[in-house]
């Protein structure tokens, strides 16, 4: 039965099955191949290198990425023999689960036994945000397995991307020349918008060119749907905030006429401490002159003098008074 190897056997292949390899790649029973500097943007067809200008890349929402390990592997028969006599190995990769829970989706694949090359993968990220991912970086886990004498195939691997290197890119045969689109299945309905745009195109001139037109208006109108739903949902969002300041300000017009009914209670009562206090004064001057001989004859030649003085006192209390606060 086919023996998975543990983390002691994987690092006695460091070297030479595995070359280029890293001993912190190690897990108890696989290896983490790390990003290698060359690959594909996938939507645009553009090539890229990593390592001399570039440290990383950056793979946008909805985009697929074609990429190479750092590592090369060596599965031949006269390189395994060196470790394991009269076996071969097969290993099975996997992204990690740091992928997964970003939304980077990458499928699963296998490396026969008697391969020798570089390992390319494909990474397509359907999350809504952008993922960056550096040179050097740990994405795929590699297990590996020993086929025992009886478990070795009869024969090893010998395809097309055998003893390649770097990033290779697909070398699956297209599809014969010369296929009518007839031939062809495809998810358009018969008579559906998209059926209807493609044989105005292919109706010739001048119509083509109208249908090229409203393939890009159609396009532009998916783009401004997206960003009509996108304002929606932050309206939304506005409206929820705004009730909730409204009902965190519902007890506001009590507050202030509470505020109001203390304040004018406050200024009531100072003004009547304050007549009372000056009636009572008034009083006492009062009957103090009025037992004085002295006092009266004063009072008849300067009382007017007096008397506004007083009163021009008094208004000047009252004012200072009603200033005060409680």
């Amino acid at each position: 039965m086919a023996h998975m190897l543990s983390d002691r056997e994987i690092k006695e292949l460091l070297g030479s099955v595995i070359v280029g390899g890293d001993t912190e790649s190690i897990r108890p029973n696989s290896y983490v191949l790390r990003l290698g500097a060359h690959g594909e943007f996938l939507n645009t067809s553009k090539e890229f290198e990593l390592g001399k200008k570039k440290k990383g890349l950056k793979v946008h929402p909805g985009h697929s990425v074609g990429v190479t390990a750092l590592e090369t592997l060596d599965f031949r028969r006269e390189t395994v023999h060196t470790h394991f006599p009269d076996c071969d190995l097969h290993g099975i990769l996997s992204p990690t689960t740091d992928l997964s829970r970003e939304g980077i989706v990458a499928p699963s694949t296998h490396v026969d036994a008697g391969y020798h090359g570089t390992i390319n993968w494909t990474i397509t990220n359907t999350s809504s945000e952008e993922r960056r991912f550096v040179l050097g970086e740990r994405l795929f886990r590699l297990t590996i397995f020993r086929l025992e004498k009886g478990e070795s195939p009869d024969k090893v691997y010998m395809g097309d991307y055998q003893s390649q290197t770097g990033y290779v890119r697909s070398r699956r045969v297209g599809a014969p020349v010369g296929m009518k689109d007839t031939e062809w299945e495809d998810a358009h309905l018969k008579g559906g918008p998209e059926d209807l745009l493609e044989n105005l195109i292919r109706s010739g001139y001048p119509w083509h060119l109208l249908g090229q037109r409203l393939k890009v208006i159609d396009q532009q109108l998916k783009s401004v749907s997206e960003e009509y739903s996108e304002i929606h949902d932050a309206i939304g969002r506005m409206t929820t905030d705004i009730n909730v300041i409204r009902e965190r300000q519902g007890d506001t017009p009590e507050t202030v006429r509470s505020v109001l009914r203390e304040e004018a209670n406050s200024l009531q009562n100072r003004w009547l401490v304050g007549a009372g206090a000056i009636t009572v004064a008034a009083l006492g001057v009062v009957l103090s002159t009025s037992s004085n001989q002295t006092i009266m004859d004063f009072l008849r030649g300067y009382g007017l003098g007096i008397g506004l003085a007083l009163v021009a006192g008094a208004i000047g209390a009252l004012y200072i008074i009603s200033r005060q606060k409680k």
